[in-house]
């Protein structure tokens, strides 16, 4: 959805200390607004995290919806709190809530690139290096929370959120929970299936048929190694116990291709525009005219990207 077509309120919310300063996104249930902290904020916030820690801006959670009932902030917090051992660097992160005269309202980490929903309605289909870049971290979330013996439950585009720079946050972890609305349980089988679909509807602009009338991924996406069609079919399998680990599935696809930079310029509105770094055409080589400071604040990024996109570097040790 373009948020440059909609009609949203000037101020969604009013929480001292917090001022709204632009719609982020907007589903059918929540809309997501970018806000800075001021003077004020730790007093009207129940935060979960000390405030030395917490960012100069952050999200704002809102419902569009009546809950099923009043939760005590209390509660909230508490559920809140349970959330924190399942924090990982590729999920979106709960910082608090804030209680207002309409409905709660999360406070959370933001990534003001948008979703990856709104990166493929107006841009390119991903590339398989642009899939590995979004998708193994992706994996990686998930393995985290599977590990620690829980699901996601709502793999989606929609729920894949991105930083300026292209770096994917898995979000919706017990949001909805929280704020009083619906929610399926997912299962880490599931939630891989779940993956596998995103995958392949990024590569190919088009959901996987079922198991019978399915095209090959190499009839889509002739330029994709066979290996990354293989892993896609195990992990679309029927049989959620054929299915590969979400470890696995984020080894695997890294192997599957060389991690490539998103280009955020297309979709990015001239607010997130300013945050963006500098990406060169690929058919533009490097020379001496070029290397400005933008040119080499992208190609800093490309040592950054590896760092959070290369599996198995934030893995949890077994437990004992």
């Amino acid at each position: 959805m373009d948020l440059r077509s909609l009609s949203l309120p000037s101020s969604p919310v009013k929480i001292p200390g917090l001022t709204p300063l632009r719609p982020l996104g907007v589903g059918g249930r929540c809309a997501v607004w970018l806000a800075r902290r001021t003077c004020g904020a730790d007093s009207a916030v129940d935060w979960i995290l000390p405030s030395k820690k917490l960012p100069e801006t952050v999200a704002l959670k809102i419902p569009l919806q009546s809950a099923r009932g009043s939760v005590p902030t209390r509660t909230l917090r508490a559920e809140l709190e349970a959330m924190v051992p399942l924090l990982h660097e590729h999920l979106v992160k709960p910082l608090g809530i804030a209680s207002t005269a309409g409905a709660p309202v999360l406070i959370l980490q933001a990534y003001t690139g948008g979703s990856l929903a709104r990166f493929l309605r107006t841009s390119r289909m991903l590339t398989p290096g642009q899939a590995v870049t979004v998708f193994s971290p992706v994996a990686q979330a998930l393995a985290h929370l599977h590990d620690c013996g829980a699901a996601h439950g709502d793999v989606s585009a929609a729920n894949i959120l991105l930083t300026p720079e292209g770096r994917p946050g898995l979000a919706d972890l017990g949001d909805s929970t929280l704020l009083g609305m619906e929610h399926t349980a997912g299962t880490a089988a599931g939630d891989i299936r779940q993956l596998a679909i995103a995958t392949w509807y990024a590569l190919t602009g088009q959901l996987p048929d079922g198991d019978q009338r399915r095209a090959p991924l190499a009839a889509l996406l002739p330029r994709a190694r066979r290996e990354l069609g293989v892993l896609l079919e195990d992990a679309l399998e029927a049989d959620p116990g054929s299915r590969p680990s979400a470890w696995e599935f984020a080894s695997e696809i890294y192997r599957c291709a060389e991690p490539e930079a998103l280009d955020m310029t297309a979709h990015a509105d001239d607010a997130t525009l300013q945050e963006l770094p500098t990406v060169l055409p690929a058919t533009q080589k490097p020379g001496p005219h070029r290397r400005g400071t933008g040119f080499l604040r992208f190609w800093g990024l490309v040592p950054r990207m590896r760092r959070w996109i290369r599996p198995g570097s934030s893995r949890p040790q077994d437990a004992a």
